[in-house]
């Protein structure tokens, strides 16, 4: 019954004119003729329930298709006026009564002409006006229920709209807390790392007056390079960049005694998404792991890649405990902003391999 229906959504209410009218039966559908044309079969197969006349079965087939097809005209007229709004059902009940007002005398007409015509027999209604009346209230209740099926299925359909847009304003405002809340495991961050750097600086000059200015310099490169970024969505290979930049700072105060390399990233994953600064921490995890003493030796290694729908980001230490972790450090901050970002979708793994290598692994999904 719902595609008696003029559209499936509501629109503007209109004037009853005659070129609402007019624009009412323009929008009828195919699938409301069909709906209509088997509610108008559905009727003859009562009327031939229970006539006693068999014979005069198909005339009465062609008035309840003309009863049927006026039901739908009232209803889309109705839909026009109103909107197609459920809670205003006066109308929709005064559109079906001066329907049925109109097209009963015209059924009785219509099938009385054809049944004189073509079986030349005159039709004599049982009960004269009070069989034309038993017929404009059976037409009524019919009109009746279809209009309730109707609304009530618009009435449900709205009910469940509210219930989404509710929903997706509750998921807007988690969102809206999630992005607070990583600005602020980010804002931990940055610092950090920004601290630790500026403490490399100072180390440096206290030796190497040449030097310190060399790490000055590296850094005010990095930081032109990275605060446009700190806050936005970034690729892998801006964060690959933003490692380099970090590893060769991080070397110039460490001299030999720190080694690193990063591997060339495919072209097919260079460009895709990445969330900002979630990679330098790590990265920064590893140096505050390194080599403490003056004679010991530490590699970092830095490699991309695309496996399973996600990508993978490895940083390998060689003479470095990745593994080592406290509460409230960079790894830590790292797996709540993933948590927050992509649920178990992501992960971040630390393990140890071979003597004096171990690895952390990120993983994200690909976008």
């Amino acid at each position: 019954m719902n595609t008696l229906t003029a559209t499936a959504s509501d629109h503007q209410p209109d004037r009853l004119t005659p070129r609402t009218v007019l624009a009412a039966w323009r929008g009828i559908t195919r699938e409301q003729v069909l709906t209509t044309f088997l509610l108008g079969c559905a009727l003859f197969l009562y009327r031939v329930a229970v006539t006693i006349n068999i014979h005069v079965a198909p005339f009465i087939f062609v008035g309840d298709q003309l009863k049927a097809f006026a039901l739908l005209l009232a209803i889309v007229i109705a839909d026009r006026v109103t909107g197609k709004n459920p809670d205003r059902p006066g109308v929709y009940v005064l559109a079906a009564v001066i329907s049925a007002v109109i097209v009963v005398p015209m059924t009785v007409v219509v099938v009385a002409s054809l049944i004189h015509f073509v079986v030349r027999v005159p039709l004599h209604p049982p009960g004269g006006i009070g069989w034309v009346l038993n017929i404009f209230f059976e037409l009524l209740m019919v009109a009746g229920a279809t209009i309730w099926v109707i609304n009530d299925r618009r009435r449900a359909r709205r009910a469940r709209a509210r219930v989404q847009a509710a929903e997706l304003e509750r998921i807007a405002a988690e969102k809206r807390s999630i992005e607070s809340d990583l600005q602020a495991m980010q804002a931990r961050i940055e610092p950090q790392f920004l601290f630790n750097t500026l403490a490399q600086v100072k180390l440096l000059y206290a030796r190497d007056h040449e030097g310190g200015e060399q790490l000055l310099d590296a850094l005010i490169a990095y930081l032109r390079a990275a605060m446009p970024r700190m806050r936005e969505t970034s690729t892998v290979r801006h964060e690959l960049e933003l490692a380099r930049a970090y590893l060769s700072i991080a070397r110039l105060r460490m001299g030999e005694r720190l080694a690193f390399s990063i591997d060339a990233v495919a072209d097919d994953i260079a460009d895709a998404r990445m969330p900002a600064m979630i990679l330098l921490p790590l990265v920064d995890h590893a140096i505050a792991h390194g080599p403490t003493e003056w004679h010991a030796n530490g590699s970092v290694r830095v490699h991309a890649a695309a496996k399973n729908g996600e990508i993978r980001v490895e940083i390998v230490g060689v003479g470095i405990d990745l593994t080592e972790e406290v509460e409230g450090d960079r790894v830590t901050g790292v797996r709540e902003r993933l948590a927050a970002l992509y649920g178990p979708t992501a992960a971040l793994a630390l393990e140890r391999r071979e003597a004096g290598e171990s690895v952390a692994t990120l993983r994200i999904p690909r976008e």
